[in-house]
């Protein structure tokens, strides 16, 4: 859309990422999590392919996926929705993106010093484990044909030791992959049914 003048740039596109809560107010979390999403895929936009426009995305939270001492679903899920939007909105791209959440939790075993690990769970699943968690990450890669590129965002909260990230970071890597081809495959089939009135 239009710029402002003010904010215009003679080179480059404009943009500007506003998340709005499922209930209540703007908070400190939201601007958390614009500048995240942000840091995610504002290297990915080809923004001087747009100059003196606005590129403005609106997360609007339908649902929290989090308890209220987390944010890793909810910026997760925000990231990978949120590229999806610029993918269905044709804005230019230099690569994709794909985000994930890793949790860490304590065992309820005899064995107090064992982790489990959770990858991307549910409301209800966090709900389980909230006094148990150890420890959060929220990872975000850049590929370019499939296949992970760079790393772009890494949220880590808690306690944990340098071989768990190491470890979320394969992990992390592996789900990107997966959800990327996902990605690849609801577009894929958004644009057939969207081509199929040429076939008429």
């Amino acid at each position: 859309m239009e710029v402002n003048k003010r904010d215009e740039l003679p080179d480059v596109a404009t943009l500007e990422i506003v998340v709005r809560p499922d209930v209540g107010v703007t908070s400190t979390r939201e601007q958390f999590l614009q500048d995240r999403i942000r840091r995610v895929v504002a290297p990915v936009i080809a923004l001087e392919l747009l100059p003196r426009t606005l590129i403005q995305i609106v997360v609007q939270i339908v649902q929290s996926g989090d308890t209220k001492i987390l944010n890793t679903i909810t910026l997760s899920a925000s990231i990978n929705a949120t590229y999806m939007a610029l993918l269905d909105a044709g804005v230019p791209l230099r690569s994709t993106v794909s985000a994930t959440s890793i949790i860490y939790y304590t065992a309820a075993t005899s064995d107090a010093s064992k982790t489990n690990v959770l990858i991307d769970p549910t409301r209800a699943e966090l709900e389980k484990i909230e006094k148990d968690i150890a420890s959060v990450h929220t990872i975000a890669y850049e590929l370019k044909g499939g296949k992970i590129e760079r790393l772009l965002l890494s949220e880590s909260v808690g306690s944990f030791t340098e071989d768990q990230v190491f470890e979320c970071y394969d992990t992390a890597a592996n789900i990107c992959e997966e959800t990327n081809r996902t990605m690849r495959e609801a577009v894929t089939k958004s644009v057939q049914q969207k081509s199929r009135w040429r076939e008429t």
